[in-house]
């Protein structure tokens, strides 16, 4: 009776392991090397005696905004992404956010006293809102589009929020990147990598039923390599 127990736990079991192997996957492997901000140029005076050189001077600021990417097409059954925008002095705490459909903005007023602020959409009308010393408010963004964050103190004290149709944004830290998609169904998707709110790679890719495919980036300078062309593996 026991012998018999043991083969037909183990003939089960034999029988579980091709459909847990056998998932769709998809597998993101992106090396990031935080470089100097490639697109702030401004001038400057160069002075050689009696003489004024206008010249172009390149920032060497490290790279402010934050890389996305993300899978037009995909949609996860994970939560609603949440970001954060801190107000304090004359500026915002970052410049551009990129966001999916349904996501939530936590707006921080680090002051000890009112900040107002308008959000405005174009072909929708501004909202505006205080917000009371110290604390925070929350925004959710449920219409694709590009939004516009106004400081009411500081009108040139601008953040532009970018919100995409998909529900899928991964955001792309400073050295090696993994990440694991296991729940994508087969078909057509666009992988895309953003810097900030701009587009700047874009790949198609079609998913197969039962195949782990794997991508390899590499993003330095402000330029994304291909370092493996999609590489799929039937199990």
């Amino acid at each position: 009776m026991k012998r018999f127990f043991a083969w037909s736990l183990m003939s089960f079991c034999l029988f579980l392991i091709p459909f847990s192997v056998s998932a769709t996957m998809i597998k993101l492997t992106i090396n990031y090397n935080r470089s100097e901000e490639r697109t702030e140029q401004y001038r400057v005076d160069i002075r050689d005696g009696y003489w004024n050189f206008p010249v172009l001077n390149v920032s060497k600021n490290k790279e402010k905004e934050q890389y996305s990417v993300v899978i037009e097409g995909y949609k996860p059954a994970s939560e609603a992404k949440k970001e954060k925008l801190e107000i304090y002095g004359a500026e915002f705490s970052r410049r551009k956010i990129l966001f999916p459909v349904n996501g939530t903005l936590t707006i921080e007023n680090r002051e000890n006293f009112p900040r107002k602020i308008t959000i405005a959409r174009e072909g929708s009308e501004p909202v505006s809102m205080e917000i009371a010393p110290q604390s925070s408010v929350e925004y959710l963004f449920n219409e694709s589009g590009d939004y516009t964050i106004t400081d009411g103190m500081f009108p040139w004290n601008i953040s532009f929020v970018k919100v995409l149709t998909t529900t899928y944004v991964w955001r792309v830290k400073e050295g090696n990147n993994n990440k694991d998609i296991p729940d994508i169904a087969p078909g057509s998707y666009s992988l895309k990598i953003y810097y900030g709110t701009r587009d700047i790679y874009t790949e198609d890719f079609m998913v197969v039923q039962n195949a782990a495919q794997s991508f390899i980036y590499k993003i330095d300078k402000g330029r994304v390599e291909n370092l493996n062309a999609i590489s799929t593996s039937m199990d």
